[in-house]
């Protein structure tokens, strides 16, 4: 499998793209992050979050966001030493210390905890994108709490399995088969295969691929249930869990290309604001919010 870091130091140059609200319009991917930092910024602001830790920082345009939105101490880390250096120069110029972004491995205990104890304890900490990528969920909620103070906030983003269930696609046979009938007998499950195959359309989407080897789908990756991950943050002592949902889908995504691409965008962007339990299913990704007993 490809190398983690080696994606996103590929990612950097353009990585600030994502959050630019002047491309809303102009990029052809659905800019799913520019509104996941926005309601990021209204939950740290309702709950009047003094200082902020960003695990997987990027190259710092999250952190800048959030500061120049709520003028409150920002720290954060990233696995990527390019984007750490893009950050650390984007931090100088936007009037912010270079040092608040560090270079850290999520998946090297000893580092992070080594971190935790340089910077201390935040009001919050907030982890975008970073799960899909780490093995053991477990041990990366405790990482989080190690930033975080008592009763402070956790804001852990994850891409949603659940959004399968929406798109009749080879993620679809990919959950019912691996995780709704993780415990029913093979003979059954094979006989399900085979419907799914025919029922499906089990050729997409496409996997996505680099030239240099390290595209999205060829690193680790993963879909978590927002259940079984809820589950997990009550386990490392947080309580009052929330959903927030994002990246809305109109459509199931293999039919998108026969609507007008502009009506299409304009009702993604409506739905942003969408807070029922639609999300779960419409949404490719979501965020859980808890406090930390």
């Amino acid at each position: 499998m490809a190398d983690v870091s080696a994606h996103y130091d590929g990612s950097a140059p353009t990585y600030h793209e994502q959050y630019d609200p002047d491309l809303i319009w102009k990029n052809d991917e659905y800019p799913a992050n520019y509104f996941r930092l926005q309601k990021v910024i209204d939950i740290l602001k309702e709950r009047g979050v003094g200082s902020v830790y960003d695990l997987g920082a990027g190259e710092a345009s999250p952190m800048i966001a959030i500061r120049e939105a709520l003028g409150i101490k920002v720290c954060g880390s990233d696995l990527s030493p390019e984007m750490v250096r893009l950050g650390r120069n984007n931090l100088i110029q936007h009037d912010m210390d270079a040092e608040w972004l560090s270079e850290v491995d999520i998946r090297d205990m000893e580092a992070i905890k080594s971190e935790a104890a340089r910077v201390g304890q935040f009001d919050s900490v907030i982890a975008l994108g970073v799960i899909p990528h780490v093995a053991d969920d477990r041990w990366f909620v405790e990482a989080m709490s190690l930033f975080l103070k008592p009763g402070g906030t956790l804001i852990l983003q994850f891409r949603n399995s659940m959004f399968s269930m929406f798109t009749f696609n080879r993620l679809t046979k990919e959950f019912i088969l691996e995780e709704l009938m993780e415990p029913v007998p093979d003979q059954f499950r094979n006989t399900v295969e085979a419907d799914l195959d025919q029922r499906l359309a089990v050729d997409k989407p496409p996997i996505r691929r680099r030239e240099d080897g390290h595209g999205y789908d060829e690193i680790l990756s993963k879909f978590n249930n927002p259940f079984e991950l809820a589950e997990v943050v009550k386990s490392e002592g947080f309580t009052d869990l929330a959903y927030r949902w994002y990246n809305f889908h109109p459509t199931y995504p293999m039919i998108a290309g026969g609507i007008d691409p502009k009506e299409y965008r304009q009702a993604q962007i409506d739905l942003e604001s969408d807070t029922s339990w639609r999300g779960m299913f419409l949404c490719s990704a979501g965020m859980i919010i808890a406090t930390k007993t």
